[in-house]
């Protein structure tokens, strides 16, 4: 059998257990305030985000004081700020650049736009126009820009901008410009126009109309006389430069004519003129070719 053996410890002293019951009240103390400074910070911190936030989006220091517009040639700036009317003294931060991108795209010239916030008070709108560069004449008359593409409805307004200058374009349609092969054809048709301003033949006869035609190629109709030049397809400049000569031939002998053809493709040199007569000699006069 086992002997219980006798207790030889010794009871500790007043003093530690003084010292014990100190260190057991500091560890309840210390634990009680993490737990307290948890609480304060969880319950405190989204009370600070939440007053921080409401003084932001109410303060009047991030109101929108300045719109910085760039790019407007075209389009009048009175339309964009209608457009963005009720920006100016909204807060800032409520305001969606996408959202104020799209309602933008949606303006006459307008290819395309871009906002950007500038904090505290200001907004940069960097606009894109289309650039006119015809008119298309096709069941009423719209703007097509320097990439082919028919962009907008002509009206009175665009025609106090001094847009009527830009070349008047027959014999293509709306339809025809939406496909890449219709917009390069026109583009060939312009840059053929500029060229022939370019030599400075417009001093001789200004141009009024450009018409296009599947069969017959390209022709210009001239301001003054209504006088028709076919000039067929391709080889542009040697093509002018024969009609530069033809032109100065018939001022030369003062004559007008009706219709001057410089579409053979082959001899340029075959240039066919067709004078204009008075009504009562149109029977007998015929196209004569002018060396």
């Amino acid at each position: 059998m086992f002997q219980k053996r006798g207790d030889n410890r010794r009871k500790p002293s007043r003093e530690q257990r003084r010292a014990s019951r100190k260190e057991t009240a500091v560890r309840w103390v210390r634990r009680v305030g993490t737990t307290l400074g948890v609480l304060l910070v969880g319950l405190g911190l989204p009370y600070l985000v939440l007053q921080g936030y409401t003084h932001t989006m109410t303060s009047e220091y991030f109101q929108v004081n300045y719109l910085d517009v760039e790019g407007l040639e075209y389009l009048e700036e009175r339309v964009l700020l209608e457009a963005a009317e009720r920006i100016a003294g909204e807060n800032i931060l409520n305001i969606d650049p996408r959202r104020l991108e799209s309602t933008m795209r949606g303006l006459p010239f307008v290819r395309s736009v871009t906002v950007e916030r500038r904090l505290p008070d200001r907004l940069r709108i960097a606009i894109e126009e289309h650039r006119p560069a015809a008119i298309i004449v096709d069941e009423g008359l719209w703007l097509a820009d320097e990439s082919g593409e028919v962009f907008l409805a002509m009206d009175s307004a665009q025609a106090l901008k001094g847009l009527w200058n830009l070349p008047l374009v027959t014999g293509v349609t709306r339809g025809e410009l939406a496909s890449e092969s219709g917009r390069e054809r026109l583009l060939e048709a312009l840059s053929v126009w500029d060229l022939y301003h370019a030599m400075g033949m417009e001093k001789q006869q200004r141009l009024s109309e450009l018409h296009l035609d599947a069969g017959l190629g390209l022709s210009f109709v001239t301001e003054e006389t209504g006088t028709e030049i076919r000039l067929g397809w391709g080889r542009w400049e040697e093509r002018l430069h024969r009609l530069n000569v033809v032109q100065r031939s018939l001022i030369r002998r003062g004559m007008d004519a009706e219709y001057v053809l410089v579409d053979q493709e082959r001899d340029l040199n075959r240039v066919t003129v067709g004078p204009r007569a008075e009504p009562w000699m149109r029977n007998e006069a015929g196209p004569a070719e002018v060396p």
